[in-house]
C-alpha cells in the first residue's frame, strides 16, 4: 500500500475501520450447561416375552368356540368344544359296568334271597331275548353294509348295543350262579379295577372334547372356526403374556459397537403417536444377519406394557441412548466447525473473529458437549452458511445461552 494511503488509513478510528472492511453482524450464543444425549435411531419389532402353543387334545369337529382372538384368557378357561361323537355314551357305559361290578361283589358277600333270585331270572330271560333280536339286527346291518346300503356307524352302534346286553346278561348270570365266596372276591375285585380304569379313560376322552387355556394371557391367534375338523395334536391357538414384552431391535452392522449392555432405549410406534415406552438393552447381538438389503445385529430389551398396547408383531421405532452427559458445558452443533477430526468454533474477541480449537464430548442431535477450549463467558458465532476468517470484524446480533 502506498505511504499516502497508509497515512490516510491511520487517521482516525472511522478511517481505520474502513481500511479493513465493514463490521459484519452474525448470530451468536454463549456456552451453557445442559443434559446431552447421543442416540442411535433404528427400527424393531415387538415380541411376546412368553408364548404358549395350544394343541388339540382330541380329534373331532369344532362344535363351539368360547374365546375371541385378542381377548384375555385365564388358565383352564375353555377355548372351544369339539362335537361329542360317542365319548359321552362310552363314559356312561363304563360307569354302568363299574356299578354292576361293585354290585356283584356286594351280592356275593350278602347272598341271594329266593324272591331276588326269581326277579333276576325274569330279567335274564328278557335280556337274552333282546340279545337274540339284537344279534339278528346286527347280521342284517352287516349284510346291508356289504352292499353299501347303510353307514358303518350304524353297524358299530348296533355292535355296541349287543355288547352292552351281553355284559348285563353276564352280570345277572353271576348273581344267579351264587358261586362260593372263596376265590370270587379276588375275581370281582379285579373286574372292579378294570372297570375303574376303563371309566377313567372314558372320562378323559370326554374332558378332551373341551380345549382349555394352559396359562393366563392374551389369545394372540385362534386358527380354527366352528365346523372345522381337528386332528389330534393340531395347533389351535397361541397364548402369550404382554404385561412385559421383548423388543427385537435391528442395529446396522457398523453401529453395533456403539451399544453397551444396559443402554436405555425409547420405543414409539405409529399406532400410538403420543406414547413412548422405555426399556434397557439386556441382550447384545450374537451374530450379523441379512434383513432385506441391511446387515444387522439383533439386540433385545424388555419393556413393561401393563396396558397391552404393544402387540406382538408391531413395528416400532427405537432410539437407543449410547452416551449421556449431565450438566455439561455445550454449544449448538451448528457452531462447531472442522468435523470430528479437528473441531473448532469461532469466538468473538474484541469485535473480531478468533478460531479456537475445542475438545468434544457427547454429541447430541442439537448440542455438543465442550470438554475443553471454552468458558461460559465466551461469545460464540453461528456462521451458518457464511465463511469467516481470523481477525474478521464481527459483532453479534444476539448472544444468548439458548
Amino acid at each position: 500500500m502506498p505511504k499516502a494511503a497508509l497515512i490516510f488509513c491511520a487517521w482516525g478510528l472511522g478511517a481505520a475501520l474502513s481500511c479493513v472492511g465493514p463490521t459484519e453482524g452474525v448470530d451468536g450464543v454463549r456456552p451453557a450447561r445442559r443434559d446431552i444425549e447421543s442416540a442411535l435411531t433404528t427400527n424393531g419389532r415387538i415380541e411376546a416375552e412368553r408364548t404358549v402353543a395350544v394343541h388339540s387334545s382330541a380329534s373331532g369337529r369344532v362344535g363351539q368356540i368360547y374365546a375371541q382372538r385378542g381377548g384375555q384368557v385365564e388358565r383352564d378357561e375353555p377355548l372351544l368344544r369339539l362335537v361329542d361323537a360317542g365319548q359321552g355314551a362310552a363314559r356312561d357305559r363304563s360307569a354302568a359296568r363299574l356299578a354292576a361290578a361293585k354290585a356283584r361283589l356286594v351280592q356275593l358277600e350278602a347272598g341271594l334271597d329266593p324272591l331276588r333270585s326269581s326277579q333276576l331270572r325274569g330279567e335274564l330271560t328278557q335280556l337274552e331275548a333282546a340279545r337274540s333280536r339284537a344279534s339278528e339286527d346286527l347280521e342284517s346291518l352287516r349284510r346291508l353294509l356289504a352292499r353299501n346300503a347303510v353307514a358303518r356307524s350304524e353297524v358299530d352302534a348296533q355292535a355296541r348295543a349287543l355288547q352292552d346286553l351281553a355284559d348285563e346278561i353276564e352280570a345277572l348270570s353271576y348273581q344267579l350262579q351264587a358261586p362260593p365266596l372263596k376265590g370270587r372276591r379276588s375275581e370281582l375285585g379285579a373286574a372292579i379295577l378294570e372297570a375303574e380304569a376303563e371309566l377313567h379313560e372314558a372320562e378323559r376322552a370326554v374332558e378332551a372334547l373341551v380345549l382349555r387355556a394352559p396359562a393366563d394371557g392374551t389369545l394372540f391367534s385362534l386358527a380354527v372356526r366352528e365346523g372345522d375338523f381337528l386332528e389330534y395334536g393340531s395347533l389351535v391357538a397361541r397364548i402369550g403374556t404382554t404385561e412385559s414384552v421383548t423388543v427385537r431391535v435391528f442395529v446396522d452392522e457398523p453401529e453395533l459397537g456403539r451399544i453397551p449392555q444396559g443402554s436405555v432405549a425409547r420405543i414409539s410406534a405409529d399406532a400410538y403417536p403420543d406414547r413412548e415406552w422405555e426399556c434397557q438393552v439386556g441382550t447384545l447381538a450374537t451374530e450379523v444377519i441379512e434383513v432385506g438389503p441391511r446387515r444387522v445385529g439383533e439386540v433385545l430389551c424388555q419393556a413393561d406394557d401393563p396396558e397391552n398396547l404393544l402387540l406382538p408383531g408391531l413395528a416400532v421405532r427405537v432410539r437407543i441412548v449410547t452416551q449421556r452427559a449431565e450438566r455439561a458445558l455445550s454449544v449448538p452443533r451448528a457452531a462447531v466447525m472442522g468435523g470430528g477430526e479437528e473441531p473448532f468454533v469461532w469466538v468473538v474477541e474484541e469485535g473480531r473473529a478468533a478460531r479456537r480449537a475445542v475438545a468434544l464430548g457427547v454429541v447430541g442431535p442439537v448440542y455438543a458437549e465442550i470438554v475443553s477450549g471454552l468458558a461460559e463467558s465466551d461469545s460464540i458465532a453461528l456462521p451458518r452458511d457464511r465463511t469467516l476468517s481470523d481477525g474478521q470484524p464481527l459483532h453479534l446480533d444476539q448472544a444468548t445461552d439458548d
